[in-house]
């Protein structure tokens, strides 16, 4: 019987041969680990601390990618998990006293249970679409009124502060894991190791079918495929990365406050999504990292700048990058906006000549 299992499992994740198409990617992913080991290097404290934190914005995206992006599946409360996670790590070592690393099992434990019973009774029930995406929604707002409401557990509006960072206990030993440079390596080993494994399953066998239920459901599900159980196994697998960038936000913060449950980051991070091009595993992670820092910085100067700019970035890629930033993509609106101008005057001019007539 195992052998039966460990068989069926190789053929899901069976590797076509690299080819041309495969180059990119990796060369991406090899310059991302040579610029994550040097930086901390030439980069002081406070700026290393910043870009850590976008990084882990950085596996949030990737998380959704994997939901939206590779399985077709929207939700307006993917940072529902996101809090879990970091409530769970702040709850399991601040209220509870766990050693940190006990305290992200808690909160990936906790995220991957709400999304199991959340996604069975939805996904398996066939609710999709707009009607998946309002559930999650109000999904997002009760865990929100939780963690305001239920004070002697979450802290109420202040939050839980005092949060230890990272540390692993190998033997009698003990890594403290909480500086900056040493969260900076903890995280950039996390998200690019989330990378690579994204990556690796996208383009097996499992990811050719995780395409075709995005494409196509109900044909799909007429070759014989279980959607529906497919899907809950995406939707608790992108709760669980979540959930771990949750943990890890918490754990270099060392605060967390309801408002990671709030609605205008769960819209943050389907931008991200929809800019970096969805399905492009590397497309979502650059758009989160980079649009993080440019809130940071736009937040330093004036906090009412970043919504109307979130507002004008998401209607400017509905109109004119529906597949994400691509030079390809990018060239083809600037022709659609010079073909528009200068077929205005044209179009003017043969009016005005059918008027003459």
């Amino acid at each position: 019987m195992f052998e039966k299992h460990a068989t069926g499992l190789r053929l899901w994740l069976a590797q076509p041969a690299l080819g041309p198409k495969d180059a990119p990617p990796l060369l991406m992913w090899g310059a991302a680990v040579i610029a994550a080991a040097i930086l901390p290097l030439f980069v002081g404290p406070w700026l290393l601390s910043t870009v850590r934190d976008a990084l882990v914005m950085g596996i949030l995206a990737l998380s959704y990618d994997l939901l939206w992006g590779r399985a077709g599946v929207l939700t307006l409360g993917h940072t529902t998990f996101l809090g879990l996670g970091a409530y769970g790590f702040a709850v399991a070592t601040v209220q509870f006293g766990q050693a940190p690393v006990t305290g992200l099992a808690a909160g990936v434990l906790c995220a991957a249970a709400v999304a199991a019973v959340v996604g069975y009774f939805l996904l398996f029930a066939g609710v999709r679409l707009h009607f998946f995406a309002i559930i999650s929604l109000a999904v997002l707002i009760v865990a929100q009124q939780l963690a305001v409401s239920w004070q002697s557990v979450t802290g109420g509006d202040t939050g839980i502060l005092g949060i230890p960072g990272l540390s692993v206990g190998v033997g009698s030993h003990a890594f403290d894991l909480g500086g900056p440079r040493a969260s900076w390596y903890a995280v950039a080993v996390v998200l690019l190791g989330a990378i690579a494994l994204t990556w690796f399953v996208c383009r097996s066998h499992y990811g050719k079918v995780l395409d075709a239920i995005a494409t196509n459901e109900w044909r799909a599900k007429a070759c014989g495929y279980h959607t529906s159980f497919h899907l809950l196994s995406v939707f608790v697998v992108s709760a669980v990365l979540a959930a771990i960038a949750g943990g890890l936000m918490a754990s270099c913060s060392g605060v967390v406050a309801p408002d990671v449950f709030s609605p205008l980051l769960a819209t943050e991070v389907i931008l991200w999504v929809a800019i970096g091009g969805r399905g492009r595993t590397g497309g979502p992670v650059i758009a989160a990292v980079v649009l993080t820092l440019l809130k940071q910085t736009i937040a330093s100067y004036s906090t009412d700048g970043w919504p109307l700019i979130l507002g004008g970035l998401f209607l400017a890629c509905v109109l004119f990058m529906p597949n994400g930033l691509r030079v390809s993509g990018l060239a083809a609106a600037i022709r659609r906006i010079l073909r528009a101008k200068l077929n205005r005057p044209l179009l003017h001019r043969t009016s005005h000549a059918q008027e003459e007539r």
